[in-house]
């Protein structure tokens, strides 16, 4: 995973090179905005962005006392 500060930006201009790419950028409900792609090597590059703070509660997380 490698965090970029414009997803859909980095996803144009992935996308104007050729890249391989599995699938559009989407908003996640834990407030991050993701797409991946596909190396020649057969490896897997998801790229992100937080697009939001989401209460972890609201989709299903916790939140661990324990960090």
């Amino acid at each position: 995973m490698v965090r970029v500060p414009a997803v859909d930006a980095h996803h144009y201009h992935a996308k104007a090179a050729g890249a391989n790419i599995l699938g559009n950028p989407q908003t996640l409900p834990y407030g991050e905005r993701q797409y991946s792609v596909l190396d020649i090597g057969g490896h897997i590059w998801t790229f992100s962005q937080s697009v939001a703070d989401i209460d972890p509660s609201s989709w299903g997380g916790m939140v661990s006392e324990n960090a």
